[in-house]
């Protein structure tokens, strides 16, 4: 038993050794230089968006990833990859919303993308080695086409009037009404149960 515990004590130490060496090239790592005005500290995210395509299941599908920090609401990146491959980014520290959309492959829907999937993951970024995120989104309903589309009454409405993209239920598209709804989860529930 306790040879058994030395050798995966053992283990755990040399799998963080190599960690280490494959995320700084066997080369020192360097410290941030924070001596220039409006230097910041940068951490190494790499993300992934674990989906499968009920149609195809090894498609390479394309996903838009939306990084939003949350303490600066003015800074957001978008970074397009395919689904299946993980992206490698070096960030400033703090607080990010990753947001993951998977757009439909078939070119039959027309010209513009149809929406697949939407995940999204709240992060908190500061460490010195790689963190690691992984997304898991969940499927859209794709709506009918507008010949098919039911009468609009003031509760469904056509477009979300926050980005203007379809809209669904109380007239938000799926990723402003995530939005809406981790607001209400994490901002007014506890202020409620707080009072």
């Amino acid at each position: 038993m306790v040879d058994a515990v030395i050798t995966w004590i053992g283990q755990k130490f040399a799998e963080k050794a190599l960690d280490r060496a494959v995320a700084s090239g066997g080369r020192k790592r360097q410290r941030h230089d924070l001596s220039v005005q409006g230097a910041e500290a940068t951490s190494d995210l790499d993300i992934t968006v674990k989906y499968t395509l009920p149609y195809c299941r090894g498609a390479k599908a394309p996903v838009v990833l939306t990084l939003r920090r949350v303490d600066r609401f003015t800074e957001s990146l978008r970074l397009d990859m395919v689904l299946g491959e993980t992206a490698r980014v070096r960030l400033k520290r703090g607080r990010y919303e990753i947001t993951a959309k998977i757009h439909e492959l078939s070119p039959r829907l027309g010209p513009e993308p149809i929406l697949h999937a939407v995940g999204s993951q709240l992060l908190w970024l500061g460490g010195n080695g790689t963190a690691k995120a992984c997304i898991r989104p969940a499927p859209v309903l794709i709506r009918a086409p507008k010949e098919s589309a039911p009468k609009q009454t003031g509760f469904w409405l056509k477009a979300c009037p926050m980005c203007g993209g379809p809209g669904a239920g109380y007239a938000l598209c799926p990723a402003h009404s995530l939005h809406v709804s981790r607001y209400i989860v994490e901002v007014l529930v506890p202020r409620m149960r707080a009072s």
